[in-house]
């Protein structure tokens, strides 16, 4: 009886870690834009995307976002200022083969449920602060910017690394976690809906940014 209750403490624990939210962020209160001038960058829209995923008891899925335009100022390997257009029409799952069943999960990601892209076709990310990171293996900058979805804006820092080849400047982030009722996205919340039982989807909802600019166009 006593090993099968530490096995079973670990199950539980590893469980427990599994599903330990990334990175959480808290969203804050939006801040001043950075206004640094450079090199003018155009964000190339079909090299970038931001990687999704979405939790609930017994299962996830995930998915990326398309991005729909932007443009950053590059003074030499920083970044000085920037943002980016978010195009919520361009939300697809990568989990789910069965056609039908996807577009379903799709369709209600863009339902007034979710995100409501009907009346909030774009979301925006715009750079407050950019600040070089030393001595750190995982990152090379942390970024903060303001976060606009649906009718919120809050600003959240993430730490990402910078890289440059030729005239082409990559930005990646870690994995990190937002709460998604911060933005107004209820639906299936427990913690706003406590009749929900084992019915709920999570909170959090797990992003990757990836960026890829080059030097705009003469």
């Amino acid at each position: 009886m006593k090993s099968y209750l530490l096995v079973l403490s670990i199950l539980l624990l590893a469980v427990s870690c599994s599903n330990s939210p990334k990175n959480k962020i808290e969203g804050t209160d939006s801040q001043a834009i950075a206004d640094g001038n450079g090199q003018q960058l155009t964000v190339d829209t079909q090299a970038s995307s931001i990687h999704w995923v979405g939790t609930k008891p017994g299962g996830s899925h995930h998915g990326i976002i398309g991005i729909k335009d932007g443009n950053l100022a590059v003074n030499g390997t920083e970044v000085a200022s920037g943002s980016f257009t978010i195009d919520m029409n361009a939300i697809a799952d990568e989990d789910l083969t069965d056609q039908k069943m996807n577009e379903m999960l799709v369709n209600h990601l863009k339902s007034a449920d979710f995100f409501d892209v009907e009346k909030y076709p774009t979301s925006t990310f715009t750079i407050t602060k950019v600040e070089a990171v030393a001595g750190n293996d995982s990152i090379t900058h942390n970024i903060s910017g303001n976060l606009k979805m649906k009718d919120v804006e809050k600003n959240i820092t993430f730490g990402a690394t910078i890289t440059k080849d030729g005239d082409t400047y990559k930005a990646v982030t870690v994995p990190f976690t937002i709460d998604r009722t911060q933005w107004n996205v209820q639906y299936g919340s427990k913690s706003l809906f406590a009749d929900l039982k084992d019915k709920f989807i999570d909170d959090n909802i797990e992003l990757q940014i990836t960026i890829i600019a080059k030097a705009a166009s003469k």
